[in-house]
């Protein structure tokens, strides 16, 4: 989707989404101005955040226009001054300058930084992309800011941020962190944004996200006039019918007492109603 593309679709569905209370929301940084902050930056204004849009150059015109399609809340500064002033900052910035970036915003101890980055292509030998081997952008941002509480995120189509119904139903945004109360924080500004949240745990698995977006550019380069998004059903889970961790031979999750469930819109089916259907 082109820029001006995106800028019509917001202009033209932004009044859908109606703006919530910002009370007790946490401010969030938008570090990057360019096509994914100027979609993301006014979703999350209209879902009651204040945004501070971090810029080289926060006095030009674009950036001014784009304060003010966010919301009375929202303001635009230096880089480091945005993220000075943010609890959640979003890395909306190219791949390639990714670290340079984040090296340059100032402290970032106890911050949220939400990497949105895919994984390093190239092109294998039977044509389509394949990752280049080595540690995710979220892996490589939370080595080099021990401090700071990295959150990456699998990126849905941008239309979504306008319009999360767009397929009639919201996509599935998988969210993951090494810190439990970061990644819950993150969950709700994405269900604020009227997308659902799914915990995908710790930071090591953003090797996850980095191969579904390689795999989701499959009909793209096959030519194909289609796309595709992640969507997670309700499963019966098999907590309800056997002792999960003697099955796979797990053990306790160091974080689970500081688990909380994350928002969602359908109340959880509970194991009663799941044996009632299967007959058990």
């Amino acid at each position: 989707m082109t820029r001006t593309l995106i800028l019509i679709v917001v202009v033209g569905l932004g009044g859908l989404l109606a703006p919530v209370a910002a009370q007790d929301k946490p401010v969030v940084a938008m570090i990057g101005t360019g096509t994914l902050g100027d979609t993301f930056g006014p979703a999350i204004g209209r879902a009651g955040y204040r945004v501070v849009y971090g810029s080289r150059d926060p006095a030009r015109e674009p950036v001014r226009a784009l304060v003010e399609r966010t919301g009375s809340k929202a303001s635009a500064a230096s880089q480091r001054e945005a993220t000075a002033n943010a609890q959640i900052v979003v890395l909306a910035v190219p791949r390639k300058v990714l670290d340079d970036v984040t090296d340059n915003l100032g402290e970032l101890d106890g911050k949220i930084v939400v990497d949105v980055s895919g994984g390093l292509k190239r092109v294998a030998a039977d044509g389509y992309l394949e990752l280049v081997p080595g540690k995710t952008s979220s892996e490589r941002i939370q080595s080099r800011h021990p401090t700071a509480r990295v959150v990456r995120i699998n990126l849905p189509l941008m239309a979504f941020f306008v319009d999360p119904l767009l397929v009639g139903t919201p996509p599935t945004v998988l969210i993951a962190g090494n810190d439990p109360r970061a990644r819950e924080a993150v969950a709700q500004l994405i269900f604020d944004l009227g997308l659902d949240p799914w915990d995908a745990g710790p930071l090591r698995f953003s090797q996850v996200f980095d191969a579904m977006s390689t795999m989701g550019l499959v009909p793209a380069q096959q030519g194909r006039i289609e796309g595709y998004e992640l969507r997670l059903m309700p499963s019966a889970p098999l907590s309800c019918f056997t002792d999960v961790s003697a099955l796979f031979g797990f053990g306790r999750p160091k974080e689970l007492d500081s688990l909380r469930p994350f928002p969602r819109r359908d109340q959880p089916i509970p194991c009663d109603e799941w044996r009632r259907r299967l007959g058990w």
